[in-house]
């Protein structure tokens, strides 16, 4: 009989460490998998000798605020004319195709190659870099992933688009 006991406890105790350990890794309100990128900045810019080529985009999220995140932008459109976003609210719906966007990347850590070379002031510089993690989350490091020509294209077109839907809202 105390065998039996014993073994009916320790299967109960099993079970309760199991469903403990399920709700433990439970994946979070909204995601649907466990392996959903957490990132907090994507940066993406560079500047030109010709106006017409430069740019700059921000996007912070951070789901733990009341507007859950921030964008701010600027480029040059079609027609020549400045198109300037400064620190406007977004929220996580606003930067869903973003974050699917993200989710696709290979986010590596790239090795950083350093150049003897000197920097030239008229020459094309670009920075791209996703912080990865949440504010709430201390360990959160930047990665720099190679992009393609294309995956530029459509990081450019996703956040214009985030530009026009965002101004429209803000009454600009």
């Amino acid at each position: 009989m105390h065998s039996k006991l014993w073994k009916i406890t320790k299967i109960l105790l099993a079970v309760l460490v199991l469903l403990t350990v399920n709700i433990g890794c439970a994946p979070v309100q909204g995601e649907d998998k466990m392996t959903h990128v957490e990132w907090s900045t994507f940066y993406m810019s560079r500047n030109h000798q010709f106006r017409t080529l430069c740019y700059r985009f921000e996007a912070n999220y951070d789901p733990f605020k009341k507007g859950q995140g921030t964008f701010s932008c600027f480029f040059v459109d079609k027609k020549g004319e400045n198109c300037l976003l400064s620190s406007a609210e977004v929220t996580s719906e606003d930067l869903a195709e973003l974050d699917a966007f993200i989710q696709k990347l290979p986010l590596t850590e790239q090795e950083q190659k350093q150049t003897d070379m000197l920097f030239a002031h008229d020459a094309t510089t670009t920075e791209f870099y996703i912080t990865l993690g949440s504010y709430k989350n201390k360990n959160r490091r930047k990665v720099r992933p190679q992009l393609s020509s294309m995956q530029q294209d459509e990081a450019m077109d996703i956040l214009k688009r985030l530009y026009v839907k965002v101004s429209k809202r803000e009454g600009k």
